[in-house]
């Protein structure tokens, strides 16, 4: 290899390292202005501004349409402030980026069971009892809709399920 062949080479390989560091640097500045938009709506969330909080995750996920995380809190705060069919869409992508996360199921069983979809709400809460056996929360979930569909001996026999669960993770 001549040594301008060498030299055009080395060049285009350090404009290459160049174009990744500056893309990487970008990247995890993008990420940090994301994590910072999260942070500003979690606050807004417990400070019971669920508007807020839902307008700022809008801009986060703007910018990373692919975390779970946002979606799950963007669904949180679009429940609490009744809009249930927009929360039930957030709580469904989240469940899609997130198949095995066992909460994603809990949160979007709440959400049906907002909408009065109880077989659908049913359905998640036994996929979060299936994917998390010992978490007491998929238990007391499951519990609430049976308690709605009129199911007290079975709504009893999961809460007494999910009290036995908390005890034996309180003595570990």
């Amino acid at each position: 290899m001549s040594l301008s062949c060498a030299s055009r080479v080395v060049g285009f390989l350090s404009a290459v390292c160049f174009a990744t560091l500056l893309s990487t640097a970008a990247q995890a500045q993008s990420s940090k202005a994301v994590d910072d938009l999260m942070t500003q709506a979690q606050a807004a969330l417990s400070k019971g501004k669920p508007e807020e909080a839902v307008s700022l995750l809008r801009k986060a996920i703007d910018q990373a349409p692919d975390r779970a995380d946002l979606y799950l809190l963007r669904s949180r705060a679009r429940d609490s402030s009744g809009k249930f069919d927009a929360a039930l869409d957030d709580a469904s992508k989240y469940v899609e980026l997130q198949p095995k996360d066992a909460y994603g199921y809990m949160n979007r069983a709440r959400i049906y069971l907002s909408l009065d979809k109880k077989d659908d709400a049913m359905k998640d809460a036994n996929k979060a009892i299936e994917l998390a056996p010992n978490d007491p929360d998929g238990y007391y979930r499951r519990a609430d809709i049976y308690g709605e569909m009129g199911k007290d001996a079975e709504a009893k026999a999961d809460e007494a399920k999910a009290d036995e669960l908390d005890r034996k993770a309180s003595h570990r």
